[in-house]
């Protein structure tokens, strides 16, 4: 059974439920999109400029005492371009909750940041990269997790028997990493020896600890799990290029702090590769957000953020992230107004490598109580200074304007 009949399934079992069950609290959400993404023309038959999608997604909760019920997964289908098509569970999981203890398994997605586009820490889920370029779309990881409040914080430990692959964007897209009309082969896993595997079954655990302290959260982790941000590219004669992903033990830290108006982000992570594929490393980033009151009450917040990679040569630095030793200049607008209008430009840019940045535009409002659109574009000024593209580098020119029109249920 796929993906999409399972919903399906879950879905029609929900609506069984009897109205008059009131000793279950049900909460149901559910939304349609129309995607369309226009990319400038780069005159090349293999890719596809032009992308037209369908989107859903479900979102429900039951939940009864001490239990709960969680659903939340999304599909994505793309007439043009098959190889964008995507179902995946952001939730699936039960709960039960008591006292200070909860207890979770099933998919679940966990969110380890708090800054806009530099996330070293945030390095549990895999992604579908075939979306936004600076925070792509997560999909959900099956789990069991443990969860103990202690004083002002908590202790949670995260047992992952699954590894979901990442979603890497087909041969067609202008988002692929690849060059045009290159396919990778599927994503598998690399162990310890350097010996790749296919099947996506391996046991890896975690835990996070989380405190509020005065106008500080801060967060600490230990994560032994197979890493999904930085590939190693293995040549297959059987498959081509693959993507493998090396074992790793990550160790990381989130710091936010409340200044007046102004907001404070710290977030470090660094990887201990269990394999000589892939070289041991420290990211850190900063962050900075001002926020003061405009004219009508709108909030307006000024952002600034900044990531380096250590233990790394510039050249290796370049291979491993799009961003990795970069500066975030950005400005948001919220009009807080009936509509719910919102403006956000940013503005990246390398400070290693000269000429290559990225630019976007993204505004968003309600049109009324059950419909939304959202609308922008995204610059990409990066071109290859050798013969082959790393980083940003191999989404140079990928210019692209989008308009999202919303329906929630």
């Amino acid at each position: 059974m796929n993906l999409r009949t399972l919903v399906c399934v879950v879905v029609a079992l929900l609506c069984q439920i009897p109205a008059y069950a009131n000793s279950v609290d049900i909460k149901f959400k559910a939304e349609v999109a129309l995607e369309s993404r226009q990319f400038d023309d780069d005159n090349d038959a293999l890719t596809e400029d032009t992308g037209t999608s369908l989107f859903a997604r479900v979102d429900t909760v039951l939940s009864k005492g001490s239990l709960k019920f969680a659903l939340r997964a999304f599909t994505r289908v793309d007439p043009q371009d098959h190889e964008r098509d995507l179902s995946a569970f952001e939730e699936l999981f039960v709960s039960w909750e008591r006292s200070q203890w909860r207890i979770r398994a099933g998919y679940q997605m966990l969110n380890w940041t708090a800054t806009e586009a530099f996330h070293p820490a945030d390095v549990v889920n895999s992604r579908n990269f075939d979306s936004h370029i600076e925070n792509p779309e997560k999909l959900g990881e099956l789990m069991v997790s443990l969860r103990r409040r202690i004083g002002l914080g908590s202790v949670e430990a995260y047992l992952l028997p699954r590894m979901e692959r990442p979603k890497l964007p087909g041969s067609r897209s202008r988002l692929s990493f690849a060059p045009p009309g290159v396919e990778l082969g599927t994503p598998r896993w690399l162990d310890e020896d350097g010996l790749t595997h296919e099947s996506n079954w391996r046991l890896q655990w975690g835990v996070r600890w989380a405190a509020v302290l005065g106008d500080a959260d801060i967060s600490l982790h230990v994560l032994d799990h197979q890493d999904r941000q930085q590939p190693v590219i293995v040549f297959d004669p059987a498959i081509g290029l693959s993507p493998s992903y090396a074992p790793v033990v990550d160790v990381g830290a989130t710091y936010l702090h409340i200044l007046g108006g102004s907001l404070v982000k710290l977030e470090v992570g660094h990887k201990d590769f269990k394999t000589d594929a892939q070289k041991d490393h420290t990211q850190v980033a900063l962050g900075y957000e001002y926020g003061w009151v405009v004219g009508n009450g709108a909030q307006a917040t000024f952002i600034a953020e900044a990531q380096n990679y250590f233990g790394v040569a510039e050249h290796e630095r370049a291979a491993l992230g799009i961003f990795q030793r970069d500066l975030l200049l950005g400005y948001r607008h919220a009009f807080n107004d009936m509509l719910g209008r919102e403006l956000l430009v940013t503005w990246i840019a390398d400070l290693e490598r000269d000429h290559e940045f990225l630019i976007n535009m993204r505004y968003s409002q309600r049109l009324n109580d059950t419909w939304s659109i959202e609308t922008g574009f995204r610059l990409v000024d990066a071109p290859v200074k050798n013969q082959t593209a790393v980083g940003l580098e191999s989404l140079d020119g990928a210019n692209q304007i989008f308009v999202n029109l919303r329906r929630y249920f």
